[in-house]
C-alpha cells in the first residue's frame, strides 16, 4: 500500500499537532519511537515504514537528526526495543534478521519467548494493546512522538489497564497508523471510556 498525498498530509498534520502540544517538544534533538506490528507482511511493513519516514523527513527538518527507537511487536511475550538510525529502517536493514528467518524457514515461536508469565492476561501469541501501551509508558516516556504501524489486529482485554497506560501523557504523544485510517491516542482513549 502506497501512501496517497492526502494520507501524507494527514500524517504530517497529526505529527505537527503532537509535537506542538504544550510542554511536549521544545526544540533540539527529537526522540521518537516507532512500533512495528509483526502481524503485517514483512515486505509491506518495510515499504510502509520507509514511506512514513520519507514523508516525515520531507515535511520537517526536525526529523533529520532523531534519536529513533524501533520497537518490534511480535506478541505479548515479545516486545523488543532497538535504538537505530531512521535511515536503517528506511533502507530495510532494521528488518533484515526477520527477512532472513522467513526466507530460511528457521523462525520458531520459541525463539521469542520472554517467559513473562506474571503479566495479567498473558497468553502466548496474542497481542493485547494494554501490554504494549504499558511497556511504552515504562520504557519510552522520553519519546516526544510514538508511531504505531499496525494492521489493527490486536485486542484490548483490560480497558482499565489500557486507560491507565495512556494517562497522563501517552495519549497525547501516540499515533496509530492503520491501513484504512490514522487514529490518535486520544481517540483510542475515548473509545475505552
Amino acid at each position: 500500500m502506497a501512501f496517497t498525498q492526502v494520507q501524507k498530509l494527514q500524517l504530517n498534520n497529526q505529527v505537527d499537532r503532537i509535537l506542538h502540544t504544550p510542554g511536549n517538544f521544545r526544540g533540539g534533538n527529537l526522540e521518537m519511537t516507532m512500533v512495528f506490528d509483526y502481524d503485517m507482511d514483512i515486505n509491506q511493513l518495510k515499504e510502509e515504514a520507509a514511506l512514513i519516514i520519507a514523508a516525515l523527513k520531507a515535511h520537517s527538518p526536525v526529523f533529520q537528526n532523531v534519536r529513533f527507537n524501533g520497537v518490534k511487536w511480535k506478541g505479548d511475550c515479545s516486545i523488543t526495543n532497538q535504538v537505530t538510525p531512521m535511515t536503517f529502517v528506511q533502507m530495510g536493514k532494521f528488518f533484515e534478521e526477520e527477512t532472513s528467518r522467513v526466507l530460511s524457514g528457521t523462525h520458531t515461536s520459541e525463539e521469542y519467548e520472554d517467559k513473562d508469565t506474571e503479566t495479567p492476561n498473558f497468553q502466548p501469541d496474542t497481542k493485547n494493546l494494554e501490554i504494549l501501551l504499558d511497556k511504552l509508558k515504562l520504557f519510552h516516556a522520553r519519546s516526544k512522538l510514538v508511531l504505531i504501524l499496525t494492521q489493527g489486529q490486536y485486542q484490548i482485554s483490560d480497558k482499565e489497564a489500557a486507560k491507565r497506560a495512556l494517562t497522563p501523557f501517552l495519549k497525547q504523544k501516540i499515533l496509530f497508523i492503520e491501513p484504512d485510517r490514522i487514529r490518535t491516542g486520544m481517540q483510542i482513549f475515548m473509545e475505552l471510556i
